[in-house]
């Protein structure tokens, strides 16, 4: 019965896609022979694929997680704490497909940034950053004020780094807190909640748009010391190209196997030295490993097979078609993805069940929409006219940060972590391929102008759900005011 809940949730969010680009397919953007078939079987491989490794992750790693977390706090050592944090992050980083993805697609269009340090400098940085989420909640450090450094040390980082690494460094952030990352770091915190004396709801949040910090930090630290990472994509060679399904099943295994293994391992040792969960939770967590691992494989299958070599593709002849035509996709694709996402869908229950009801769904439904989309518009305009990411991105999160002084303290973390979520594998899969076929289409350098429509999708989910906790703060006022009036 769960197995068939994930499927139905995750088909939802594939499905609007899928229907989108056959609609394109038959009457604005035709593909070659045998990419559209290829296209669906992909779908329908990701929507398996998907489902398998998210009840997986429930069975399986979830619980561990939290297990985990219960057990360092309990044991009050600080060193451990942080070393688990430390080595937590950066093996679920290794482990998580939304990186393994963007790995693929960066290696396609810049050959000269070394795709080894990118995955080491993305696992240190959120590795770094859940040692200090960690931190702040033990310390009770204000999350506001972690937010205001860490974003001011990024536009500091970013003025003295290449331009061409900005996209790239930002979206490493947007593609860390994938489906993997997000529930076991949540679970994480979830133990450590559980054996803390002094907890507010507020410190339930924050860890997953922390690890969103961590990646972007740590890339823009990396291209100070690279060399030129201005490579720009030669269509003719970097163009994906369909592949037979079976094929890929033997390389996906191979990259599942050997990304699994850390996190697999680091689990094996704090079950034997500090965990020690009775043997049906073991098998139990067995099986979950097993069900992650197969989904994990279908998932790489679909994503090489189908949806990356035709997401370059409607993007590049929606260009040259028209350019107009890639800001109405934009518009569109980024509206429908945030309706569809099954991890917006739980968001909106979280506000719901904080608000007690007074903010109702289809307003925060409709807001998320409308701000997803126009994130997605201004995607594409950047791409068309190739923009400098510091000018849409200083704006947003500029504002996101001085709306958390004045919010409720319990939608800080919330709104952050909205972002986070907002950008789900559709984002570094198929959205991703797609501006890299836009900007080559219109003649710009996509590892300039391209890279960045991850985080593009994460920013403004994170003030539409401030902007809800600043109207949900003035109508308790209001009701407090009218009650004493009475």
């Amino acid at each position: 019965m769960e197995a068939l809940k994930k499927v139905k949730e995750v088909g939802l969010s594939i499905l609007p896609v899928l229907l989108l680009v056959t609609l394109l397919h038959f009457f604005v953007t035709p593909l070659s022979e045998g990419m559209i078939s290829s296209f669906l079987i992909g779908g329908v491989l990701i929507i398996l694929g998907l489902s398998l490794f998210l009840l997986g992750t429930d069975i399986g790693l979830i619980p561990i997680g939290e297990r985990i977390g219960s057990a360092v706090t309990r044991k009050k050592r600080l060193s451990l704490l942080l070393i688990t944090a430390l080595l937590v992050g950066m093996a679920i980083i290794f482990a998580e497909p939304n990186i393994s993805v963007l790995l693929e697609q960066v290696s396609l269009v810049a050959p000269s940034i070394s795709p080894l340090s990118m995955l080491l400098s993305i696992a240190l940085g959120v590795g770094l950053f859940l040692m200090i989420a960690m931190v702040r909640v033990i310390l009770h450090v204000g999350l506001k004020w972690v937010y205001a450094i860490s974003y001011l040390l990024l536009l500091v980082l970013g003025i003295f780094s290449k331009p061409e690494f900005l996209g790239i460094a930002f979206d490493s952030g947007g593609a860390a807190t994938g489906p993997l990352a997000v529930p076991f770091i949540m679970a994480l915190g979830v133990g450590i909640a559980h054996v803390q004396k002094s907890q507010t709801d507020a410190d339930n949040f924050g860890y997953v748009s922390l690890a969103l910090i961590g990646p972007t930090m740590a890339m823009l630290v990396l291209s100070l010391f690279s060399g030129d990472g201005n490579t720009a994509v030669q269509t003719t060679s970097s163009v994906p190209q369909i592949q037979p399904f079976l094929s890929l099943f033997a390389p996906s295994t191979q990259q599942v196997l050997s990304s699994l293994l850390p996190l697999v391992v680091l689990c094996i040792l704090y079950q034997i030295f500090l965990v020690r969960m009775p043997a049906r939770q073991l098998i139990r967590m067995a099986f979950g490993l097993v069900y992650a691992s197969l989904g994990l494989i279908l998932f790489f299958v679909g994503v090489n097979g189908g949806f990356i070599p035709v997401g370059y593709q409607i993007g590049y002849q929606l260009g040259q078609l028209n350019e107009s035509l890639l800001l109405v996709f934009g518009l569109v694709i980024g509206a429908v993805t945030v309706l569809s996402e099954p991890s917006v869908a739980v968001l909106i229950d979280q506000v719901q069940e904080i608000t007690q009801g007074h903010l109702r769904k289809p307003i925060m439904l409709a807001a998320l929409s409308i701000g997803v989309g126009g994130s997605g518009l201004m995607a594409m305009f950047r791409i068309i006219h190739s923009l400098p990411i510091w000018y849409f991105l200083v704006p947003v999160y500029g504002l996101a940060v001085l709306l958390s002084f004045r919010i409720p303290d319990l939608f800080v973390g919330l709104s952050f972590d909205s972002g986070s979520v907002s950008s789900g594998p559709l984002a570094s899969t198929f959205i991703l391929s797609f501006a890299i076929g836009a900007s080559t289409s219109v003649g710009g350098n996509p590892v300039s102008d391209a890279f960045g429509i991850i985080i593009f999708v994460s920013m403004t989910p994170v003030v539409i759900v401030q902007l809800l906790g600043l109207l949900y703060k003035r109508k308790q006022a209001k009701l407090e005011k009218g009650g004493k009036g009475q």
